[in-house]
């Protein structure tokens, strides 16, 4: 992992800075969700060891990850703004069970498959009749479970694209941003669009708002179970619940996202310690196979597996090789 050389400051801007610490921390945000209380240039030992995992990969890692139960936080530049990929398919999920909520959808609705719709890549609408008739809750499902590119937009011209982001805001997610419709190319209007493609978001983002389902801290109690229910449907496992799916009490509820050079996972792990939530994105790669020994991926799959260790050292079936 890449790490920018530090400045050199004087003696006496340092001696400040030192000094001014607990005061940043004193006033920091420390609620609703967040990865880190404050910047810090240190590691902790188990950050060290996630930093020495991450390395392998020959391009960059961001992470961040709590403990729910003990409240232990950890990250590698967990606030630095990254590609969703398909990782904004999850954003967009929450807004549409907030539309829900406010009566301006129902799951039961059906919606109709266009040809604007239809686009490549990942799912399996496109291949079905044109025409094609589902409910929102049908197209929900397939936008997250096989992180179907045509139920997105399907769903996206449900919710539209506005009130996703401004839902995110409102959650205090910072750097949460939904661009466009997947695979509907039009000039960029920003430099951060054309920079980042269909969205963008920070490890730190996706911990806070799914640690606010988790908790049951946004819509009811019931919205968020079922969006977790969704979330552990999913059909990519290559990533984290790759080296875990073993142990014996962790279950995964995860969405995935992959561009060329992009692998991501954010998710949920129900463990015997307690629910640990962890949001990890690999980009740079310089493996850009579409298989599922993709470099990324397997570095991914052994993060989660470092992080479950640290929180289960002797649950059987806990491996901690690098190899």
């Amino acid at each position: 992992m890449s790490i920018f050389p530090l400045r050199v400051i004087s003696r006496y801007w340092f001696r400040a800075a030192i000094l001014c610490i607990p005061f940043v921390l004193l006033c920091s945000d420390t609620g609703q969700g967040r990865a880190q209380a404050a910047p810090r240039a240190d590691k902790t030992p188990f950050e060290q060891q996630l930093s020495d995992i991450a390395s392998g990969l020959g391009g960059q890692i961001t992470l961040a990850g709590v403990n729910l139960k003990s409240g232990e936080r950890f990250g590698l530049s967990p606030d630095r703004p990254v590609r969703t990929a398909s990782i904004i398919k999850l954003p967009v999920m929450v807004e549409a069970f907030y539309q829900m909520k406010q009566g301006k959808l129902r799951w039961s609705q059906p919606v109709t498959m266009t040809d604007w719709d239809r686009v490549e890549g990942s799912g399996i609408l496109q291949f079905l009749s044109p025409q094609t008739r589902l409910t929102l809750g049908d197209a929900i499902t397939l936008m997250i479970d096989l992180s179907d590119n045509t139920a997105t937009n399907m769903v996206i011209r449900q919710t539209g694209i506005a009130p996703v982001n401004a839902r995110m805001k409102q959650l205090g997610l910072k750097d949460t941003v939904l661009f466009r419709y997947v695979f509907h190319s039009a000039q960029p209007e920003t430099a951060e669009e054309k920079k980042f493609g269909l969205g963008k978001t920070t490890a730190d983002d996706m911990v806070r708002l799914l640690s606010l389902i988790q908790q049951h801290r946004i819509l009811t109690p019931a919205d968020c179970d079922h969006m977790v229910r969704i979330l552990g449907q999913q059909q990519d496992n290559d990533a984290f619940p790759r080296y875990t799916s073993a142990i014996p009490g962790v279950t995964w509820a995860h969405k995935t996202g992959a561009l060329d050079d992009v692998r991501n996972d954010v998710g949920i792990a129900q463990t015997p310690a307690g629910p640990i939530v962890l949001a990890g994105f690999a980009f740079d790669s310089p493996d850009r196979q579409w298989t599922a020994d993709n470099a990324a991926l397997l570095v991914l799959g052994r993060l989660a597996q470092a992080v479950l260790a640290h929180f289960l050292p002797d649950a059987p079936g806990v491996r901690t090789s690098n190899k």
